[in-house]
């Protein structure tokens, strides 16, 4: 019987009060979310100014002289494992030969494809809905995620990958049937994608992938084997063995390369450093967004007790403990060896992070304001840096302040070097083999404003003196302070015939523009 008062008209509790508790579901909540999320990350994508690992990107993808010299010059003299090359050149085959296209096309593929997983799993699973969820917003919202979705590298491609791996082991802690070959398909691509990718897309970042997707795949296969599912016992171990195999031929075939081109590492944290950025990455997740922790308090949600008594949570929290603590013990020990630590080699850490908080964050989906906040958090989270920083030119902006000095003298000349020249390690074999790729770089930036830039390699010599008009000397990915010497930057380039010049610079982000004027009059500036 109803409790309206009789004459009461029924259509907002028959219509409008569905239809609010409808567009209230953690569902829509979250599939709004992530697609705000997606939005922001993909205006910075299409928008922001390249960096020299992109120039890599399409330098590894020019088919120009024939795949099989691809492959022979460029993939097996590459650090990487050839798989992202490969998706690179697909691309560019089809067309997207553009840095910001790549972007766009390479990584929102990669969300899609984690989104599609946390459906598929979802939807198999009773109950994991809101886990699935609260993982999406948490992972795609991190300041990792933004920051290498709008870039073209395989970066943004392995968090989204040990994502995933996180998924399939919620699921795999959770379900009662083992595998089903007929009706579970889609489960065992997911899966085998997600072991995959972890370990077979990049050395540095998949050592780490491998460490730590590795040791996650390891405890999947150890958390079937003990709840019975021998089918996904076998799928997972098989999977991570062939992945492996596949990393030692590729590193059999390029070892030969690196001995020859690599005398130089970059890398050089110390140790107590390597544990800070340990530290950072671990707690990034936590500090972007805390309301997660508001499923632990009594009373919220599903609550503490009612979790804990949950077992497939328990094995969930389990794997993800042990595979966090022994991946970074492992790291820590190697790092005192040979240090190897940086940031976006180790984004596993953030993502397990993120689906250890997605457990509590799921027992509050039932609390549709608490979860909502959750959503608004992660939203507000992946916009901050664009409205802190604004979309950022990096090398960009050197190009267009030279633009702007040859629009008003077109006679300008203009000369690049490799930011190799301006630092320690410009004899190294390693800044001769990117000389292709900084001229490469410097005169795609050029080409949109028309003006020509003269590159200058590793041992080059070139003579050039100022007239009418000036003579620039464009530097990008420079050490800090570099330009404190303008000396050094001028002979580091084999640029001469400067001697006398008014010198200026100006300074950017990611270089530095020397300008050479000639003397006015008699007054005549020598070089510092």
């Amino acid at each position: 019987m109803s409790d309206q008062p009789a004459g009461a008209r029924p259509f907002p509790t028959t219509t409008a009060e569905p239809l609010r508790q409808e567009l209230l579901n953690p569902t829509v909540i979250a599939a709004v979310g992530v697609g705000v999320i997606l939005v922001i990350a993909g205006i910075d994508a299409a928008l922001r100014g390249p960096w020299l690992d992109e120039f890599w990107t399409l330098e590894l993808s020019d088919t120009r002289n024939g795949l099989p010299a691809l492959i022979r010059e460029g993939w097996l003299r590459d650090a990487h494992p050839p798989v992202f090359n490969a998706w690179a050149t697909l691309l560019a085959s089809l067309g997207i030969t553009s840095i910001p296209a790549g972007r766009l096309v390479s990584n929102l593929l990669a969300a899609g494809l984690m989104i599609l997983a946390a459906v598929r799993l979802s939807r198999r699973t009773p109950g994991q809905a809101g886990f699935a969820a609260a993982l999406l917003l948490l992972t795609l919202s991190l300041p990792q995620a933004m920051e290498y979705f709008a870039i073209y590298r395989s970066y943004f491609w392995q968090m989204t990958a040990i994502g995933t791996l996180a998924l399939v082991a919620r699921h795999v802690a959770a379900t009662t049937a083992d595998l089903d070959w007929r009706r579970d398909l889609d489960l065992a691509a997911i899966a085998v994608l997600a072991v995959a990718a972890s370990i077979v897309i990049h050395y540095v970042g998949a050592l780490f992938g491998a460490l730590f997707g590795g040791l996650l795949a390891g405890a999947i296969a150890v958390c079937a084997f003990m709840r019975g599912l021998r089918r996904w016992t076998a799928l997972v171990l098989a999977t991570a063995v062939l992945s492996s195999l596949f990393i030692l031929a590729s590193v059999a075939l390029q070892m030969p390369s690196w001995e020859a081109d690599f005398d130089h590492s970059w890398i050089d944290v110390p140790g107590f450093a390597a544990l800070g950025v340990l530290a950072s990455l671990a707690l990034s997740p936590l500090w972007l967004n805390p309301v997660p922790l508001a499923g632990l308090w009594p009373g919220r949600g599903r609550g503490r007790g009612q979790g804990a008594r949950d077992p497939s949570q328990t094995w969930f929290v389990a794997m993800l403990g042990v595979v966090l603590v022994a991946g970074v013990a492992i790291v820590l020990a190697v790092h005192v060896f040979q240090p190897i630590v940086v940031d976006r080699y180790l984004f596993a850490v953030p993502v397990l992070v993120s689906a250890l908080l997605a457990v509590p964050a799921a027992w509050i989906a039932r609390d549709r304001w608490l979860f909502g906040l959750l959503a608004l958090v992660a939203v507000v989270g992946a916009a901050r840096p664009m409205i802190e920083t604004g979309i950022r030119p990096l090398w960009r902006e050197n190009a267009r302040t030279i633009a702007t000095i040859v629009v008003g003298c077109p006679t300008t000349q203009v000369y690049a070097a490799s930011g190799w020249a301006a630092g320690p390690a410009f004899e190294t074999r390693m800044a001769r083999r990117e000389d292709p790729v900084f001229e490469r770089a410097y005169r795609s930036l050029a080409a949109p404003w028309g003006y020509p830039v003269h590159f200058i390699g590793q041992n080059g010599l070139v003579h050039a003196t100022p007239g009418v008009c000036p003579v620039l000397l464009w530097y990008e990915r420079t050490p800090n302070e570099a330009e404190d010497d303008l000396r050094a930057a001028i002979e580091g380039a084999g640029l001469t015939g400067l001697l006398g010049a008014r010198l200026s610079v100006t300074r950017s982000a990611t270089g530095f523009v020397v300008r050479a004027d000639r003397p006015e009059g008699h007054e005549v500036s020598q070089l510092p």
